[in-house]
């Protein structure tokens, strides 16, 4: 099955095992884990003793405790990142096997943190700074070494590094990069 939280794809499987234990919570302790996770988002780190401390020791092991941690994080972020409206989520969640008032409380945690967590999420995203680009041509017509040549020469300088190449290197490099350019402009965020 397709899912909107993920962006059109099948739900791992490693998540569809874990549903089993996330349903073992109650609902109100989800809602809690829930909302430290999406805490978390905004500082990068997970802190498994907070986790264990809203947890059940008795019912659950730590391997159990990181498990839930680890597919809760992977659905809110999956969610955050595919922008999913929280009654999508709430019935998705509830075709995974998710009993209704577990999807309602992870929902309802969604709902309230989604705006500070999706931002946070925006600001850690991958960003390359603006190359900076220097560049001349020189036309030499003839050399006393090479003889007559008659090609114009294109000196570049891409973020300090100094390069020449020819004009049809120059179409190569350029038909490359709006082929770059297109994939990534095809590519779903």
């Amino acid at each position: 099955m397709r899912f909107r939280f993920r962006g059109g794809e099948d739900c791992p499987d490693w998540v569809l095992a874990e549903i089993s234990t996330i349903s073992k919570l109650s609902s109100i302790k989800l809602k809690l884990i829930c909302i430290q996770i999406l805490n978390h988002i905004e500082d990068e780190t997970v802190k498994y003793n907070v986790f264990t401390k809203l947890i059940d020791n008795n019912m659950f092991t730590l391997s159990d405790v990181k498990g839930l941690v680890a597919a809760l994080t992977f659905m809110l972020q999956s969610a955050l990142r595919n922008d999913v409206e929280s009654s999508s989520l709430d019935s998705e969640l509830q075709q995974l096997g998710f009993p209704k008032e577990h999807a309602s409380s992870l929902t309802k945690a969604y709902t309230d943190h989604a705006q500070k967590a999706r931002e946070a999420l925006r600001r850690s995203s991958l960003r390359y700074p603006a190359p900076s680009i220097e560049w001349s041509v020189d036309y030499i017509a003839t050399s006393t070494k090479h003889g007559k040549i008659d090609e114009p020469l294109i000196n570049l300088i891409i973020n300090g590094t100094p390069c020449t190449v020819t004009v049809a290197k120059l179409d190569v490099i350029l038909s490359e990069l709006k082929s770059a350019s297109k994939s990534i402009k095809n590519i779903k965020l």
